[in-house]
Parts: C-alpha cells; sequence; structure tokens
C-alpha cells in the first residue's frame, strides 16, 4: 500500500478555522507533541524546570488560544509561514502569561525565574531593586504590546530579538526573500515602538 500523502499544513488550518471537527483532532494529533516540545523547553529556558503538569497546562491555553473568538488565530494564519513558527509564536506567548499567573509566579519564585534567590532579594541594594522591577515590567509591557502586532509582525520581532536568527535564518523560517526581512522588521519596529515608546531603544 503506498505511503498517505500528508495533508497540506495550510489547507488543514483552514479546514480547522472553518469548524470542521475533524480537522481539529488530526491538528491536534499532528502538532501536539510539537507545542509540548516548545513549551517544556521555554518552561525550562524560563524557570529551571518543565513539570509534565505544567507542560500539559500551557498546551491545554494554546490550543485554546487558537479556538477562541470564533477561531481568530487559525483565521488570522497566513500559509506562507511555517505552522510550527506560528505555533510558536504562541506557545512563547502562553507561555508568558502562565508566568505572570498567580500560580505560574509561585512556581518560577521555586526555581529562581526572577534571576535571584529570596536571599539575594533582601540584600540588594533599593536602587537593583528597583531596577530590576522596572526591568520586568517592561518585559511584560513588551509581551503584551507584541501580542497586539499583526501575526507577520509577531513572528519577525520573536525570531530576530528573542531567537536572536539572522534576516538569512528569518527568511527561510518565513520562505520568503531574505531582501524582504529588514523593511518588514522595520516597520513592525515601528509599529512595537508606537505601542510602547520607551522601549524603542531596546531594539
Amino acid at each position: 500500500m503506498a505511503d498517505r500523502v500528508p495533508e497540506p499544513e495550510a489547507d488543514l488550518v483552514r479546514a480547522c478555522a472553518e469548524g470542521d471537527r475533524a480537522a481539529w483532532v488530526r491538528f491536534v494529533d499532528r502538532y501536539g507533541s510539537l507545542v509540548a516540545a516548545l513549551a517544556r523547553r521555554m518552561l525550562r529556558h524560563r524557570t529551571g524546570r518543565a513539570g509534565d503538569a505544567d507542560v500539559d497546562e500551557v498546551c491545554g491555553a494554546v490550543f485554546l488560544a487558537l479556538l477562541q473568538g470564533d477561531r481568530r488565530l487559525l483565521r488570522r494564519y497566513r500559509p506562507e509561514f511555517r505552522v510550527s513558527t506560528y505555533l510558536g509564536v504562541i506557545t512563547r506567548t502562553e507561555v508568558g502569561r502562565w508566568l505572570r499567573a498567580p500560580a505560574g509566579r509561585a512556581r518560577s519564585l521555586d526555581t529562581g525565574d526572577r534571576g535571584a534567590s529570596l536571599e539575594d532579594t533582601r540584600a540588594e541594594e533599593p536602587s537593583a531593586a528597583l531596577e530590576r522591577g522596572e526591568r520586568a515590567d517592561a518585559l511584560h509591557a513588551l509581551r503584551d504590546a507584541l501580542a497586539e502586532l499583526p501575526p507577520r509582525d509577531r513572528l519577525l520581532l520573536t525570531l530576530r530579538y528573542v531567537d536572536g536568527l539572522d534576516y538569512g535564518q528569518i527568511a527561510e523560517a518565513l520562505r520568503v526573500h531574505r531582501e524582504s526581512v529588514g523593511p518588514w522588521l522595520s516597520r513592525a519596529k515601528q509599529r512595537l515602538a508606537r505601542r510602547v515608546p520607551h522601549l524603542n531603544s531596546w531594539l
């Protein structure tokens, strides 16, 4: 028997966006392990550990986000992006929300996610503590602003400034010409700066 030809990912996403339940089952089956691997890697990077329960919680949030708002995120997917790249951005957003939630914050404190132990926090100078708090607030503002940008802008900024990819690698990930990356990235930074002006210097 001939091997079954994999369903084109853009067709699968389109069917899910239209409410096809069978397609959604295939989508979760196809990308569930990818989302779990992404969530585990991101949680481990941010907190130093990634328990199965925490990974499952983030995965559930990712798939729920795809269905919310009449499947808005599925409808906004553009075929020129890899689904894996698109899911990576959504997973990163949900990991950030998980960490900002009370339960997530409690877990992250246990693993040093704030970058200092409780003893270090008590011993540091007030000015250092203030600077650290302002930096954390700025990062939260940046993540919130990124969530409001169009999908392509989020992808570009995440790939460049979070994942550290160069223009050639970004072009390969998004399946575009390398010459397109610079102008697109510049416009994405401008739109981000309009939402968070005091973070413009970061980029």
